[in-house]
């Protein structure tokens, strides 16, 4: 998605993300914001789920991992954009 768009900041300094960003990034309600060399990177907060937390780290447990290992994964599987599914080396580790 390379597609620039201009938009106009307001006097209190607010904008509006178009909505074609907004629902293709599936943003909620929060964002967070960097200040980049030459901008400003914005990100949409994918927020977990009522007890999503419990059962991927039950899961995890089930399929072996423990201790650091099993630390990242759950990092890893939280901190991505679609936090249901994280990228495994074998097919065993698949939630």
């Amino acid at each position: 998605m390379s597609t620039q768009k201009k938009v106009k900041i307001s006097k209190q300094r607010q904008m509006t993300i178009p909505k074609e960003y907004f629902d293709a990034l599936q943003m909620q309600d929060e964002v967070t914001v960097e200040l980049v060399e030459g901008g400003i990177l914005i990100k949409p907060v994918h927020k977990l789920p009522e007890g999503f937390a419990e059962q991927l780290l039950e899961s995890l447990v089930e399929k072996g991992f423990s201790g650091q290992e099993l630390v990242e994964k759950f990092k890893e599987a939280t901190q991505s954009a679609g936090w249901s599914t994280f990228s495994v080396t074998e097919e065993k580790d698949t939630i």
